[in-house]
């Protein structure tokens, strides 16, 4: 979906927990050792990152407001071990939890960056994950990061649309100055809804929910960047 080059923007902001991390490589084994009675831990994982996603949107609508990230991810892990019946010490949900810091990135995603940096790209993250995730995120790229846009800015998660309006305010540049590098249909929805430039990595060739929302370009990983840039 797509073709030919984008129009230059000012700023390339990515998706960080599925644009250019792979969190369920990254976690199965970490999960895997900690509970070694879970029978399918690729399951488990993606049911924790699920739930994740689910209760931090529900916090978008509830009285009390944004949840950290962090609590968000803690209480999702503790949800889904106890749907499963499993028992986790406080010390293993600390170490579970403390492993979304330090998830592996995707084997493009480095060179890409790297190549898009020299290419004269401002890069920024724009996720749902806390400042402090976000910042530890970053420090898993040899290429310097610019900016970091995160959900504890904005006082909502994603797909709502203030979180992708951080970078327009702070630096005071508009929509088609950015082009927003998502990782998942969701946040192509909540880009596109809010006006944004978006290409979508669409490893697992996922279908969209709302096709009248559909990406600018849509990638089979973060090389395609390097086609349309």
């Amino acid at each position: 979906m797509g073709e030919g080059r984008a129009a230059s923007p000012r700023l390339i902001t990515f998706d960080v927990y599925t644009a250019l991390l792979d969190y369920e490589s990254s976690l199965v084994p970490r999960v895997r050792k900690a509970m070694d009675s879970v029978g399918d831990v690729p399951a488990f994982v993606r049911a924790w990152r699920a739930k994740q996603l689910e209760y931090a949107q529900l916090t978008n609508s509830l009285p009390g407001g944004r949840l950290p990230f962090r609590l968000v991810t803690r209480r999702a892990l503790e949800f889904t071990a106890a749907k499963a019946r499993l028992q986790l010490s406080v010390q293993e949900v600390d170490r579970l939890t403390a492993a979304w810091d330090a998830l592996t990135p995707w084997p493009e995603a480095e060179d890409t960056l790297s190549r898009l940096k020299a290419r004269g790209y401002a890069l920024g993250l724009l996720s749902n994950g806390d400042e402090d995730m976000l910042r530890a995120a970053a420090g898993r790229f040899a290429v310097e990061i610019d900016h970091v846009f995160a959900s504890d800015h904005a006082g909502y998660y994603k797909p709502h649309p203030a979180i992708y309006g951080l970078a327009q305010r702070r630096l005071g540049i508009a929509n088609g100055d950015l082009l927003h590098v998502a990782g998942s249909g969701n946040d192509v929805l909540g880009a596109r809804l809010a006006g944004l430039r978006c290409a979508w990595s669409n490893r697992n060739g996922d279908p969209l929910i709302d096709p009248a929302a559909k990406p600018d370009y849509e990638l089979r990983d973060l090389s395609g960047l390097l086609e349309i840039l």
